[in-house]
């Protein structure tokens, strides 16, 4: 659904352009690729394209849009007649490019062609191909023959112009009453465009630069000019063969305010968000009880109240971190973050590591913090089958045992299935990822600190 409701939206926009000052007359939205193998959603990688295009419609209603995407999903076409509004399709096909020499002659067969060798041209019709030979058909009535060519000897091949479709088309038989140039809005989902997030930071002794990049791949097989364009962080779901279904994840959108030309087989980057120049970050310290275990359970739900249930002494991993305020309290999808450090007039590598989703902060952990310690233990968990639900109750304690105050953010991992809903939690916390709540605690040298919520998990 959401998909198609961004699908949608793209139409929206495209008549909304045409009707008002001119602007770029294709809208592409591009799902996000899974960062380092997992995902909170059934990844399907693709982008849903909306252009606007000339045909020309002929006498009999076949029309035809010539370069549309390889890996285009025919049954996702759809197509919307401006000029003719109540025209309608009656029939469509996808022929697909021909991207080699054997295939392109392949789509002349039945066509007339001439054939250039060191004994003189042959001109007659197509019949066969393959990598050793050419047949012809030559003569007419009585003296119709076929003369099979080997490939060595022919050093020319002359093909008709206009006969032949030799890159991706889609051609319609369209129920039309005015033939000749029509303008069309033209839509469908492509396999093969995806993007990442990639993150620069540059430290110096107080202040931080920091810019956001996502890195747009086109293996569509197409060419796109000038195009508006919208990253979606979550992928659309793939429809399970079996199972339950999987719950919806309200994906992140990020619009890319200057139109960008993707060509085939090009890789772009545009910026996600402006970047941040001389930024004083904040110093904290991130705590998480446990390892991140979602990944495993998006298909199925974790219902097994003793897996996992608890945490160790010690088991926990705290990292020193610092952390820029986001416009607009943004989410930043997952991503590499290469960190640098100026130092007397050139740039030292520091490290290349995970920036991990938060609200409204970019947050780059920079080295361990063995000061703060914490235990995280379930206190009850109960499992209805009937209802398809499980309630848990989890407790953390949090120590600082050193010698400096912290500001201390604990993630905590909701992650026994996507649709999850907290019933009780002190202190608050704040959503950071689909499957993510923070707590954000200060916590004096030799303090302590708990945190408790209730988790309530249905499917």
């Amino acid at each position: 659904m959401a998909r198609w409701a961004l699908f949608l939206a793209s139409l929206a926009w495209l008549g909304a352009s045409d009707a008002g000052t001119a602007g770029p007359r294709t809208a592409i939205t591009v799902w996000a690729a899974p960062f380092g193998g997992t995902s909170y959603a059934a990844a399907v990688p693709g982008a849903t394209i909306t252009e606007q295009r000339e045909l020309d419609v002929g006498s009999g209603g076949d029309a035809r849009a010539i370069g549309v995407a390889a890996t285009i999903d025919p049954a996702s076409v759809q197509l919307r007649d401006l000029t003719e509004p109540g025209a309608t399709v009656r029939a469509q096909r996808f022929v697909p490019g021909a991207t080699t020499p054997d295939e392109i002659l392949a789509r002349h067969v039945g066509d007339t062609i001439a054939v250039v060798t060191a004994k003189g041209e042959l001109s007659g019709v197509l019949r066969a191909v393959d990598a050793q030979s050419l047949v012809l058909e030559l003569g007419t009535g009585d003296q119709r023959h076929l003369q099979v060519l080997r490939r060595e000897v022919v050093t020319d091949v002359r093909l008709p112009p206009g006969t032949t479709i030799d890159r991706p088309t889609l051609i319609w038989q369209l129920a039309s009453k005015l033939p000749g140039r029509h303008t069309v809005e033209l839509g469908y989902r492509a396999d093969g465009m995806t993007w990442t997030a990639d993150y620069l930071a540059v430290l110096d002794d107080k202040t931080l630069d920091f810019s956001a990049w996502a890195t747009v791949r086109n293996a569509t097989g197409a060419s796109f000019g000038d195009a508006q364009l919208t990253l979606v962080t979550a992928a659309p779901h793939a429809a399970a063969a079996s199972g339950p279904p999987r719950p919806v994840v309200p994906p992140q959108r990020f619009a890319i305010a200057t139109p960008v030309r993707l060509g085939a087989g090009e890789t772009v980057q545009v910026e996600l968000v402006p970047p941040r120049t001389g930024a004083h970050p904040r110093r904290v310290v991130v705590f998480e009880p446990m390892p991140d275990p979602s990944g495993n359970f998006q298909a199925y739900p974790s219902t097994d109240c003793n897996q996992l249930s608890q945490s160790q002494p010690g088991a926990g991993r705290a990292e020193t971190a610092i952390e820029l305020d986001l416009p607009g309290g943004a989410i930043l999808p997952e991503g590499r973050v290469r960190v640098f450090r100026r130092s007397a007039g050139r740039l030292d590598a520091v490290s290349e590591q995970v920036l991990r989703p938060a609200a409204g902060v970019a947050r780059i952990e920079l080295a361990p913090a063995a000061d703060i310690v914490g235990t995280r233990k379930a206190v009850s968990c109960q499992s209805d089958d009937r209802t398809r639900t499980l309630r848990e109750h989890v407790e953390l304690e949090l120590a600082n045992t050193g010698k400096l105050p912290a500001e201390v953010v604990v993630r905590e991992f909701m992650w026994r299935w996507p649709a999850w809903r907290l019933e009780d939690e002190t202190p608050k916390g704040t959503r950071a990822a689909p499957q993510t709540e923070e707590y954000r605690l200060a916590l004096p040298p030799g303090s302590k600190r708990q945190i408790a919520y209730s988790v309530a998990y249905q499917w």
